[in-house]
């Protein structure tokens, strides 16, 4: 396989790695009976990897290919898992929480049959048979929920409560002087005061970027909008109501004006007012260029 042109490719590409690295293989252009010649060997160690983590487009190629869901719930599903808690969206891949990885495990241990990608599957076949008219809805509830309740009962007695417990921070409450804690809720991790219902402060958990505000000056950090995704702002709003979907470029600043720069698309830019400074990002490094 010959990739003629970068297409979309040239400012968006899936990394095949933990690390993020990108490697890129292009053939020259080479004809039927066109002589070659070997210039070097390298000989290389490799070592198993374990399998590169998601992303939402590798998450919904995987669906699709087990016949999980449609095109209509692709989206909806991974918002529910991020909302929830299962899982959380770093540099564009998908990691299980610790609530995640308890409610898979309660789930394989006592509903193996329903947590079957097989099984859901199946279930989309029969719920698409009854949009068709082809089987009777009440029919496939017959099949589907005897087994179901003995199944939801008996997990009723055995299983036991789930607690995740509170992981502590150094942040220290203003209120009450105590160590806040970090705790799971719909909209992810946020810092809570240990003595609720006494203290109920909150706050919410802050990643900071290290740029600085083009419009303020003010500290650029971290933010997750109500569906989950990340996105930039200053950490002086309502005041200050800079927010941007770009992500800052660590340590570089603009050599136009000196504003902290970020990254759209292929290019590292300046947003600040007025300056419009623009440069294509550098090429990150690949194995093959060491």
């Amino acid at each position: 396989e010959k990739k003629r042109f970068a297409g979309f490719t040239s400012i968006y590409e899936e990394s095949s790695d933990e690390a993020g690295e990108e490697s890129e293989n292009v053939l020259p252009q080479l004809n039927v009976g066109d002589p070659v010649t070997i210039q070097s060997i390298d000989s290389e160690q490799h070592f198993t990897q374990p399998p590169a983590r998601y992303t939402e487009a590798s998450l919904v190629r995987m669906l699709d290919e087990k016949g999980i869901g449609r095109p209509s719930t692709y989206a909806p599903t991974i918002t529910t898992i991020i909302a929830r808690g299962y899982v959380t969206r770093e540099n564009k891949r998908l990691f299980a929480t610790e609530l995640g990885r308890m409610v898979t495990s309660v789930m394989t241990q006592y509903f193996a049959e329903i947590a079957d990608t097989e099984f859901t599957a199946q279930m989309e076949t029969r719920l698409d048979e009854i949009e068709e008219g082809k089987v009777d809805w009440k029919q496939v509830l017959r099949e589907f929920y005897p087994g179901f309740e003995k199944t939801l009962k008996q997990a009723e007695k055995t299983i036991e409560k789930v607690e995740i417990h509170d992981e502590p921070s150094n942040e220290i409450c203003e209120k009450c002087g105590s160590r806040m804690v970090y705790r799971v809720g719909r909209f992810g991790k946020f810092l809570a005061c240990p003595g609720y219902p006494e203290c109920k402060n909150t706050k919410p958990l802050i990643q900071e970027t290290g740029a600085k505000c083009p419009k303020c000056g003010g500290d650029v950090i971290q933010r997750k909008s109500k569906r989950g995704y990340v996105f930039y702002g200053c950490s002086n709003y309502p005041e200050c109501d800079f927010s941007t979907w770009d992500v800052p470029v660590a340590g570089q600043t603009c050599p136009q004006c000196g504003s902290s720069l970020f990254r759209h698309r292929a290019s590292h830019v300046c947003l600040k007012e007025g300056c419009g400074y623009e440069a294509a990002a550098p090429r990150k490094r690949s194995r093959k260029d060491d």
